[in-house]
């Protein structure tokens, strides 16, 4: 019991650092001066809002990359890396609530009922595409660091 009890206030503590993360973003993307900075970028996704989000995924999945070679590479050398309660915290808990499939969908929603297909489609490519190739691009820079 003590186990499953500690493995929830792990997933819980990761899952509110990485909220308070993804926040922190959306406020920066949001905010002047970073959301002048980004306008035009920005507007390609569909704005601050969906701009913030695409950092949010993109930036998670390259965590994730980094985070799943690290570990695969170690245990390839049977090491441990991180506890599985500390694994559960990471990968759950925080990279968990940083990114964010739901908010994705209804950002691109959004941007097709307001007649703005290209944005939609734009936001939803960048965020797909793109977090698979920084997941793989995350996974290359740990191999050719530990090899």
């Amino acid at each position: 019991m003590i186990g499953w009890s500690m493995n929830v206030v792990a997933v819980a503590i990761g899952g509110g650092l990485g909220a308070l993360g993804r926040y922190g973003l959306t406020l920066l993307c949001t905010q002047p001066p970073l959301s002048r900075f980004i306008s035009g970028i920005g507007n390609l996704v569909g704005g601050g809002a969906s701009f913030a989000t695409t950092v949010a995924n993109l930036l998670g999945c390259l965590l994730l990359g980094l985070l799943y070679q690290w570990t695969e590479t170690l245990a390839a050398a049977g090491q441990t890396p991180l506890s599985p309660r500390m694994m559960l915290a990471i990968r759950v808990g925080f990279l968990g609530s940083l990114t964010t499939f739901s908010t994705l969908v209804g950002d691109s929603a959004v941007l097709g009922t307001e007649g703005r297909a290209g944005a939609s489609l734009t936001l939803m490519a960048v965020n797909l595409i793109g977090g698979g190739a920084l997941f793989l691009l995350g996974a290359a820079s740990v191999r050719g660091m530990l090899s």
